[in-house]
Order: C-alpha cells, then structure tokens, then sequence
C-alpha cells in the first residue's frame, strides 16, 4: 500500500484542523486521546523550565505524527505543542487508529517507525544537553549552515535552550578569532575548516 493511500485512510478516521501562529496544539499535562499528523506549516513542542523559561524540545515539519507515543501509552502529554506559523493538521483518536493497527499490519509499521524516530530525538536532544555552550552553537552553525542567513539570533537561543544574552557573548568570542561574522543579526561562516576542527 503507498504512503497516499495510507494517508486517505487516515483521514478518514480522523478530522483536519486549521490552526493560526500562536495557536496551542495541546499543553503539557493534558491527557492524550488524541495524536496528529502535521499537513501543513511548523510545529514546536517545549516545556517549561523554572523562572518560565521556554526549553524547546523539537520542530515537526509536515506528515510527521505527533504525540503518538503518550496516545499509545494512555499518559498525559508530556510536553506542550504551539503553531510557529498558520497551520493544518490532522487529529485523530489513538482508539480508532489501534483499531486500523488491528486490521492492517502496515499502520503498526508506520507507528513503529515513528517512535523509533521519537527515540533518536531524544537522544539527539540529551546529547545536546550533555554540550557546553560553545561546542553546542558550533555544531548548530554547521547543521544549518545553508539557511543562517535567515534564522535570527533570538530563534537560535530558543533551539539551543540558552538565554540571548549568553549566546551574544559567544557570538562575540566566534568572531573575535575570526570563525564567523554577524550581519543585519545573521551569522556568516568565516572559516569552515577551523568550525569543523574544534567540534570534532
């Protein structure tokens, strides 16, 4: 069976949803009857640290399901989930979905492959976690040196789950020996080769 034909199925037992930047998917401790499948626009689930600030979690890009993993287990969401930009998604009820899971061997697959994705996330994130600040911003810089030039440097502080202040000083450290610019508040790689050495 293709993937659009598996996606037909899907929208059968589950309702589209519009949603506007800004809007809240759902909040952290809410049980999850439901999950999603995003359509349309940019996704970012977080929680919240002490002091109210904001730890950014992951970004999900269209068809990549969310929160499957609570539905599955009957928990509440472990995390909110608010729209980055105007937004389409598809809801469904995990009871319904489990019931297609019963009848098709290929939705099981589908969701297994989701969660094993789920799981490289989290260890992606731990990892991250595990970094200090510099080797974090360095490894960032290398992972999205094709769209620098549009991410500001308040977004890059909400990814790496560091406060702006901090990020400027070693935005400043980079660029006194000479590893990369700043322009119009972008980042410009100066010297790939020395980035790439002091990561790895």
């Amino acid at each position: 069976m293709k993937d659009e034909n598996l996606l037909k199925y899907l929208y059968k037992i589950g309702k589209t949803r519009k949603m506007q930047k800004n809007n809240i998917l759902f909040y952290e401790g809410e049980l999850a009857k439901n999950f999603f499948i995003l359509l349309q626009g940019r996704i970012r689930v977080y929680k919240h640290a002490k002091g109210e600030k904001e730890i950014t979690l992951h970004y999900f890009k269209p068809f990549d399901f969310i929160a499957e993993m609570p539905a599955f287990k009957r928990l509440n969401y472990p995390a909110s989930a608010i729209c980055e930009e105007e937004s389409q998604i598809l809801e469904i009820n995990f009871i319904e979905f489990e019931n297609l899971c019963n009848n098709n061997n290929e939705f099981n697959l589908i969701l297994i492959s989701s969660l094993l994705n789920k799981i490289k996330i989290l260890e992606k994130k731990i990892l991250q976690n595990s970094l200090d600040l510099k080797t974090k911003l360095l490894k960032y810089i290398l992972e999205n040196e094709k769209k620098l030039d549009t991410i500001p440097q308040k977004q890059i502080a909400i990814d790496l789950n560091v406060r702006v202040q901090s990020l400027s000083r070693m935005l400043k450290e980079l660029k006194l020996v000479k590893l990369i610019d700043t322009k119009k508040g972008k980042i410009e790689i100066i010297n790939k080769k020395a980035l790439l050495d002091e990561v790895w």
